[in-house]
C-alpha cells in the first residue's frame, strides 16, 4: 500500500519544487525592483546614467544582504527611496513565497489523493473492456463476419465484471470523485483491445474456453492488470501522460488493484472490498506534513549542521537534491522517535540512489552516519520503543 518511502519521495519532490521556486522568485522580484532605477527617457538626463547604475547596484546589494532579516538593517548613507524600494521588494518576496509554499504543499497532498482516484479509475477498467468487447461482438454479428470464430466473448459475461458493475461502494466512490474514462481514453482502450488484448496468449485461451470457472474469470482480470496494464510499454507510456507520477505510483496501484481482485469472493455480500491507499491515513498524513513543514522550518539550521561535516566544501556546492535528502533524513531522525535511525538512513540512501547522482549514495551515507552518532550522543536524537531497540 502507501508505504513511507512513497511519502518521503513525494515530500522530497515538493521541497525541491519549493527551493527551486524560491530561487526563481528571488530573481524575479530583484529584477522588478531594479527596473525602478533605470532612466526615464521622458524626464531623466541620460548623462546621469552612472548615477542610476549605482543606485541600481546599491538596491540589489541591499536586497541580497537583508533578505534573511526581512528588512533593511542599516540605512546610513542610503537614499530613502532606495531603502523604500528594497523593503517593498523584500515584503513582496515573502508574500509571494508564502503563496508558493501553500500551493506546493496542497499539490503534495493532492498527489496522494490522486493515487486513490487512479485506483478507482483502474477498478472500473474491466467494465469498460467488457463494454468494448460487447460492441465488437455486435459489430461482427451485424456484418455476418467470423460468426464461427473460436472466441466465445467470455469477458462480456464475466461474473467478476458483473459483480464489479453492481458493487455499490465502488459506484458511489466513482460518482463522488467524478471518475470516468472519457471519450478519447475509451478510444485508446479500443486500440489496446484490438492490438494488445486480442493478441495476448492468455486472453485468447480464456476467450476460447467453452465454460470458464470462476477462478479463470478472476485470473484473466488479474492477468490483464499485471501483465498488460502494469507491464506493457505502450500502455505504461500512455498512463504516464495521464498521471505524471505513474512510475512512482505504479507499485502502489498494482498492489491495490491486485489485492482487490485476489480477495474477491463471489459468495460474499459484497464480493469486493475497496482497498485503502493508506492503512493509517491520519498517522501517514501527520508524517507527511511534519516531513515537509519541519524540514522547511529548520532549513538554515540543518544546512549549518551539514556544512560542518563537509570537508573543504561550501554548502551551496552540494547538489540541491542531496541537500534536501540530508535535511529530510535529519528531520525524520529528530522528529520521529519510534523510527530507528538505521531505517531512516537506509531509506534515504535508497532514495538518493534513485533520484540523485551516482556518487550520492556514499555521500549521503557518510554524512548521515556521522551526524546520527553525534546528534544521538548530544541527546538531539532520542529514540523510544522499537526505534530505541533497533539502534542498540
Amino acid at each position: 500500500m502507501l508505504n513511507r518511502r512513497i511519502l518521503r519521495v513525494k515530500a522530497m519532490q515538493a521541497l525541491y519544487s519549493y527551493f527551486t521556486a524560491r530561487e526563481s522568485l528571488k530573481e524575479v522580484v530583484r529584477e522588478k525592483m531594479e527596473s525602478q532605477f533605470y532612466p526615464d527617457p521622458a524626464k531623466d538626463d541620460f548623462s546621469e546614467s552612472d548615477k542610476f547604475t549605482e543606485r541600481r547596484k546599491m538596491a540589489s546589494k541591499l536586497f541580497n544582504e537583508n533578505l534573511p532579516a526581512r528588512k533593511v538593517q542599516n540605512t546610513e548613507d542610503v537614499e530613502e527611496d532606495v531603502v523604500d524600494a528594497v523593503n517593498a521588494a523584500i515584503e513582496e518576496y515573502y508574500k509571494e513565497l508564502q503563496k508558493e509554499r501553500r500551493t506546493i504543499k496542497k499539490d503534495m497532498l493532492d498527489d496522494v489523493d490522486d493515487i486513490n482516484r487512479l485506483y478507482l479509475k483502474l477498478m472500473i477498467l474491466p467494465i469498460e473492456i467488457a463494454h468494448i468487447e460487447k460492441l465488437e461482438q455486435e459489430k461482427k454479428l451485424k456484418a455476418y463476419i467470423n460468426k464461427d470464430s473460436p472466441w466465445k466473448w467470455n469477458f462480456i459475461t464475466n461474473p467478476v465484471v458483473d459483480d464489479l458493475t453492481k458493487f455499490e461502494e465502488l459506484t458511489k466512490a466513482v460518482i463522488d470523485e467524478n471518475i470516468a474514462w472519457d471519450t478519447d481514453q475509451v478510444d485508446q482502450l479500443k486500440t489496446w483491445f484490438k492490438d494488445i488484448f486480442r493478441k495476448d496468449e492468455v486472453m485468447n485461451t480464456y476467450e476460447t474456453n467453452e465454460n470458464p470457472t470462476i477462478d479463470e474469470h478472476k485470473d484473466v482480470i488479474l492477468h490483464m492488470f499485471k501483465k498488460i496494464i502494469f507491464k506493457n510499454e505502450s500502455v505504461s507510456e500512455y498512463l504516464s501522460e495521464m498521471d505524471l507520477r505513474w512510475s512512482e505510483n505504479k507499485p502502489i496501484l498494482k498492489s491495490l488493484v491486485a489485492k482487490t481482485f485476489q480477495d474477491y469472493e463471489q459468495e460474499l455480500d459484497p464480493p469486493f472490498e475497496l482497498k485503502s491507499v493508506s492503512k493509517n491515513a491520519d498517522e501517514d498524513m501527520e508524517f507527511f506534513n511534519v516531513m515537509f513543514d519541519e524540514t522547511l522550518a529548520k532549513s538554515s539550521e540543518l544546512d549549518a549542521l551539514i556544512e560542518k561535516k563537509i570537508k573543504n566544501w561550501d554548502i551551496s556546492r552540494v547538489a540541491m537534491t542531496d541537500r534536501i535528502i540530508l535535511k529530510m533524513a535529519i528531520t525524520e531522525m529528530m522528529q520521529f522517535h519510534s523510527i530507528p535511525t538505521k531505517v531512516t538512513i537506509n531509506e534515504f540512501i535508497e532514495i538518493s540512489k534513485q533520484y540523485s547522482t551516482p556518487k550520492s549514495k556514499q555521500f549521503v551515507n557518510g554524512i548521515l552516519d556521522v551526524l546520527a552518532n553525534e546528534l544521538t550522543s548530544d541527546g538531539v536524537i532520542r529514540k523510544s520503543g522499537r526505534g530505541l531497540i533497533d539502534n542498540k
